[in-house]
């Protein structure tokens, strides 16, 4: 059992998905749909590009504090 660093809460398992054809990333700030978002400050690709499916994470979610926990 997995619990919440915030509130102590159990997480509940599941995933974390995209849309049908898009990839997960993480950066500083959000680039706008005219930049390469590679190049956004702090960029992290989670996920690869991924045709013809969804792309999931397997993460924990704490309810209460409405936080997701994930490895990548």
């Amino acid at each position: 059992m997995q619990t919440c660093y915030q509130c102590g809460n159990e997480l509940e398992p599941g995933y974390l998905f995209s849309t049908k054809d898009g990839a997960l990333s993480f950066a500083d700030e959000v680039p706008s749909s005219f930049e390469n978002a590679r190049h956004a400050p702090g960029f992290v690709e989670l996920t690869a590009p991924k045709i013809g499916g969804r792309t999931t994470l397997a993460a924990d979610i704490c309810r209460k504090c409405r936080r997701i926990v994930i490895d990548y």
